[in-house]
């Protein structure tokens, strides 16, 4: 999970909600990048054998918070998130390919999509990790395409930053 030879160690790992941010990054109009936050409510790491057993995190879809007041609602209502009939965004993950990938399912409004994180800049002391993840998600798989794709990419990137203490 990691790209150094260091792995995080067995256990279950829990995220420290308070040292985690996901971040979103989309184009408009082809050139102007527009980036918003959406906060993670829960989130844990599994590792057994050395290897990525189980991811599960769980964030609040009207947390959606962008510069722009107006797109924020826009966003959370019913043409996007449709925060109000589902109000979660999660990703699971039951097991990893490698120990710098993890390949799971995000799901928004109750569709799903696979989406395969990259894992860097992981750090390890004792029982607490941090590392960077980031994927790239096709909004239209997840049945999130009011506007057409000259308007507003079909590509998100996705950033999740975080800390983990591992359970004793």
């Amino acid at each position: 999970m990691n790209n150094s030879p260091q792995t995080l160690p067995e256990g279950m790992w829990t995220l420290d909600l308070a040292a985690t941010t996901v971040s979103v990054t989309v184009k408009k109009m082809k050139v102007i990048t527009v980036t918003a936050s959406i906060d993670v409510t829960s989130g844990s790491i599994g590792i057994a054998d050395g290897q990525v057993a189980s991811v599960e995190v769980i964030a609040n879809a009207a947390s959606y918070a962008s510069p722009n007041a107006k797109r924020n609602e826009h966003v959370v209502g019913p043409d996007f998130l449709d925060a109000t009939a589902h109000p979660t965004i999660s990703f699971s993950a039951a097991g990893g390919d490698d120990s710098h990938r993890v390949a799971g399912a995000v799901t928004i409004k109750g569709q799903s999509t696979p989406v395969t994180f990259d894992v860097n800049d992981v750090k390890i002391t004792d029982d607490s990790a941090s590392f960077r993840a980031s994927a790239t998600v096709d909004r239209f798989a997840l049945g999130i395409d009011k506007m057409p794709a000259f308007v507003i990419a079909r590509d998100l990137d996705v950033t999740v930053t975080t800390s983990a203490k591992r359970q004793r």
